[in-house]
């Protein structure tokens, strides 16, 4: 993941690995994403992908992980 974000952004070794991890991961999936659209196949990935149009975490699936703990008030 870190040689092709830097081969998609041009950006050296060390500029990736300073970027925050929040940033890191929407370049790396924004770049796979434009990678995918260059494609017929990967058009139709992407449309039929419904997690990609998902704007709400799936609380149910991340409460199921373990090592989840809940918020105590």
């Amino acid at each position: 993941n870190i040689a092709f974000l830097i081969h998609e952004s041009h950006m050296s070794f060390n500029e990736v690995m300073e970027l925050p991890y929040a940033v890191f991961l929407s370049l790396l999936k924004h770049f796979q994403m434009f990678e995918l659209m260059k494609t017929e196949e990967g058009r139709e990935m992407l449309k039929n992908n419904k997690i990609l149009s998902q704007t709400e975490p799936d609380w149910d699936r991340i409460r199921s992980l373990p090592g989840y703990r809940k918020e105590v008030k």
